[in-house]
């Protein structure tokens, strides 16, 4: 296989890719911080419903009151994570192919509680290196899927992205990650992926090594 085609980073999104995502805790601080500004507070289905659906202008009357919102929005103390039922045999099959592996998360935690958080799944075992939107202004992946190719001394066209948003297919697409694979979650609307091509749409997680040899197959033969 030519060297510029080998896959050798294996970049994963966090939150609805290697872990369940947290959308009933979500659902639950919208509420109380609904109540706690005085706004107009529907029923926990009626808000569960716009989360789902990633819309929560809804909720507002107007750009002023979701402004005031966001800035005074309680996050509480999220759950623990719980990994997904197979994202430690994922990411072990593709250590065993040779390949290392990252995780960008666009979660605004110190490096240190993320660690934290993700002690208890056993994902720490085999992750190698995370990078999270801690202390930057960052308001997409890009300019962090290009750091984490550096720290491992790779072109992104030598790395491939598993994400479950549109943000992780745009941003992996604009760097120039040779493989992208996106995450069915049940919660993105699936037009919103596709605009932004990936490879392929998995199930789950554990469906990419299979993409990843058949990748390797289809380079190796040209």
């Amino acid at each position: 296989m030519n060297s510029e085609n080998e896959l050798k980073l294996a970049i994963f999104d966090l939150d609805g890719t290697l872990v369940e995502l947290e959308h009933e805790h979500f659902t639950d601080q919208v509420s109380v911080s609904l109540k706690a500004l005085g706004m107009h507070c529907p029923s926990h289905t009626a808000i569960r419903s716009m989360i789902d659906g990633h819309d929560l202008s809804p909720l507002f009357k107007d750009t002023k009151q979701e402004r005031a919102f966001w800035q005074n929005f309680d996050e509480g103390e999220p759950p623990p994570m719980r990994a997904f039922e197979q994202s430690i045999n994922t990411i072990s099959n593709i250590l065993d192919r040779g390949m290392e592996v990252a995780v960008a998360t666009a979660r605004q935690e110190s490096l240190d509680d993320i660690r934290r958080k993700l002690q208890h799944t056993g994902l720490l075992n085999h992750i190698e290196f995370i990078s999270t939107f801690y202390e930057t202004s960052w308001r997409d992946k890009i300019e962090q899927l290009t750091l984490v190719c550096a720290h491992h001394g790779i072109q992104p066209s030598e790395s491939m992205m598993v994400g479950d948003g549109p943000g992780d297919m745009m941003s992996a697409q604009v760097v120039g990650c040779s493989l992208r694979l996106a995450i069915k979650n049940g919660c993105t609307p699936l037009e919103s992926i596709l605009q932004y091509q990936p490879d392929a749409v998995l199930a789950c997680i554990g469906e990419v090594p299979k993409h990843v040899d058949e990748y390797s197959k289809v380079k190796l033969a040209v």
